[in-house]
C-alpha cells in the first residue's frame, strides 16, 4: 500500500512528470537505439515501471512530431537533426540511473519481440500428459522443431519456459553434438 501512496499521477518515485524531461528522454532513447520506433514501442518502454505517465508521454510525443523533433520513417519514427541535437546536448540532464533503466527496458523488450518473431510454442494436453511443441524459425525457414513429453502441466510450463529462454543455445549445442561426427 505504501507503493501506491508514493505514486503521483500514475508515476512512481524516480519517474518523470516534467514534459521537458520527457522530451529529452524520448530523444535520448531514440538516439541510443538508432532505429525507427513506433509510438506504441515508446509507450511500452517508457510507461513500463511507471517511468512516465501514459498521457504525458503521448502528449509530449505529439508535440515533438509537431515541432519537428521526430519524423515518420516506415512504420516508426526517427529523430530529425533537431531531435538528435536535443539528445546530444541535453541528455546529461537525465539521471544516470533513469538512462540505464530505460535502456535496460528497451533491450529486454527488443529481446522479447525478437523471441516472439523467431519462436512458436504451445502446450497440448494429451491422453497421458502434455506435449510441448516448439519451433525456432525465421520468416522463410524453420531451423528446429521439437515436441517434448511432460507428465504434468507444471513440467510442461517449465519445459516451454526453458525452451523460450535458451532456444538458441539448445540449437547450437544440438548441432554441435550431431555434427561432431561421433568422435566421443
Amino acid at each position: 500500500m505504501e507503493y501506491e501512496e508514493n505514486r503521483i499521477a500514475g508515476v512512481s518515485p524516480g519517474g518523470i512528470r516534467d514534459p521537458y524531461l520527457v522530451k529529452i528522454l524520448i530523444c535520448y532513447l531514440m538516439q541510443k537505439l538508432d532505429r525507427p520506433l513506433s509510438e506504441e514501442q515508446l509507450v511500452e518502454i517508457l510507461s513500463n515501471d511507471d517511468t512516465v505517465n501514459y498521457f504525458l508521454l503521448t502528449t509530449t510525443f505529439a508535440e515533438m512530431k509537431r515541432l519537428g523533433h521526430v519524423e515518420k520513417q516506415g512504420k516508426g519514427y526517427v529523430l530529425t537533426k533537431l531531435g538528435q541535437d536535443t539528445a546530444g546536448t541535453l541528455s546529461g540532464e537525465l539521471p544516470m540511473t533513469l538512462r540505464e533503466r530505460v535502456l535496460r527496458e528497451a533491450g529486454e523488450l527488443s529481446r522479447q519481440h525478437r523471441q516472439s518473431d523467431e519462436t512458436t510454442s504451445n502446450i497440448v494436453e494429451t491422453a497421458d500428459g502434455f506435449r510441448v511443441d516448439f519451433s525456432f524459425h525465421d520468416k522463410e525457414l524453420e531451423f528446429m522443431k521439437l515436441s517434448l513429453y511432460a507428465p504434468d502441466a507444471d513440467q510442461a510450463r517449465q519445459l516451454k519456459d526453458g525452451l523460450l529462454r535458451r532456444y538458441q543455445e539448445i540449437y547450437i549445442d544440438l548441432l554441435g553434438k550431431l555434427l561432431d561426427g561421433g568422435s566421443h
